[in-house]
């Protein structure tokens, strides 16, 4: 069985409007394929760009320059190792903080502020 993938956000998961995030996929040596997958399967982003990270380790790098609101959301990623592919990671959930606004559902421990109830 193929290892489960870890997924990361740098330079973290709460990312000001109009920056950048960068997702980083991880998987062990001799994947062929990463692939971040959007909360609908049906929206996704392939890369070949396939990079070592360790010894026993390859990643790749999914970069947003600006982000948007459209943005924001829950993201994993899966991975291509021939013949099949791996089973995905767990969820990482961006937020996009406007001004004074932060679009995602709330969620206590990263919340900016206490919701009232």
């Amino acid at each position: 069985d193929l290892p489960r993938p870890s997924l990361s956000a740098e330079p973290g998961t709460v990312i000001p409007l109009g920056s950048r995030v960068t997702f980083v996929c991880r998987g062990p040596v001799g994947v062929h394929t990463f692939r971040l997958e959007r909360e609908s399967r049906s929206t996704y982003n392939d890369t070949e760009d396939v990079s070592q990270a360790g010894p026993s380790e390859s990643e790749a790098r999914f970069r947003i320059d600006s982000v948007s609101e459209g943005n924001a959301g829950p993201y994993r990623c899966i991975y291509y190792k021939p013949p099949k592919w791996s089973d995905q990671s767990d969820y990482v959930e961006l937020l996009v903080k406007g001004e004074d606004v932060t679009w995602a559902p709330p969620q206590s421990q990263l919340a900016p502020r206490a919701c009232p109830q």
